[in-house]
């Protein structure tokens, strides 16, 4: 078998100048494949998906793992992770999640006199992927790109509690294990049910004293939990908005920012 680190080309095809590169088709193949697949697939079932045999697609899944383009579960389940959002960061246009948001967070901010940021789920950490400032000359701002570990933040919480069953079990796993569980198994439980019965977390910063962040999630098209707006309310006198108009402006932000990515209105 050719080293996946070479790319192969093929003579021309049907005489119009067209070459081929199996090697690096075989590589976007997977990548487009798997970004259809949130809860991951073992290598058997990438191969059935693909129509090729795991002799063909094994180099390459190991180099894309390599490389960081695919990470590897607790299960053994392999799935797309956040370096080709993170590239597309990297160089503008920004993909379709941070062009719907950003008007949106934009009149949040204007409008609740406080920052806002966008949070993504990067395994079993959070990484910002859009902050919008307050205008307000005292502000609350995180870094893009940041990465925070998913239970030391609403954002993660939010975030979490939104994943299908078995994806978020595996995930407290892993979380418990590595000691950035900011709590016992029970009480993340605890925090999830409650997030799910109110649809948002209100909950005071672990990392910051006087903040409260309120966070909402934001679904896709699907209607999988996808982001976590959140706003880290910041209470000041030159504020002119309470906790709880903050609350309500963030939960019609998410909804909005929902609707744009087109979540099924029974999710609104």
């Amino acid at each position: 078998m050719m080293s996946v680190s070479k790319i192969e080309v093929a003579s021309e095809d049907n005489g119009k100048g067209e070459y081929r590169a199996p090697a690096a088709e075989k590589v976007l193949d997977i990548l487009e494949f798997m970004a259809g697949q949130p809860d991951g697939l073992t290598q058997t079932e990438i191969s059935t998906g693909l129509g090729r045999s795991i002799h063909e697609i094994y180099r390459i899944l190991l180099l894309l793992e390599k490389r960081g383009y695919l990470v590897r579960t607790r299960s053994d389940r392999i799935r797309l992770s956040l370096k080709l959002f993170e590239l597309a960061h990297m160089h503008p246009p920004v993909n379709r999640l941070i062009e719907r948001a950003l008007p949106i967070m934009r009149d949040l901010a204007a409008n609740t006199d406080q920052s806002c940021h966008l949070a993504v789920l990067d395994d079993v950490k959070v990484m910002i992927a859009l902050q919008v400032d307050s205008p307000l000359p005292m502000r609350y701002s995180v870094a893009l790109g940041s990465r925070f570990p998913v239970m030391e933040t609403s954002s993660g919480a939010v975030l979490l509690a939104g994943q299908p069953i078995q994806e978020r079990e595996a995930a407290i796993a892993r979380i418990v294990d590595s000691g950035d569980a900011y709590g016992s198994r029970q009480e993340i439980e605890e925090r999830f049910t409650k997030i799910g019965e109110l649809g948002y977390e209100m909950h005071a910063s672990l990392v910051v004293d006087a903040c409260i962040n309120i966070s909402l999630p934001v679904c896709d098209h699907t209607g999988l939990v996808i982001a976590a707006l959140t706003v880290p309310f910041l209470p000041q006198k030159q504020a002119r908005f309470d906790r709880e108009e903050v609350l309500k402006k963030t939960i019609e932000a998410a909804g909005r920012i929902s609707a744009a990515l087109g979540a099924p209105e029974r999710l609104l």
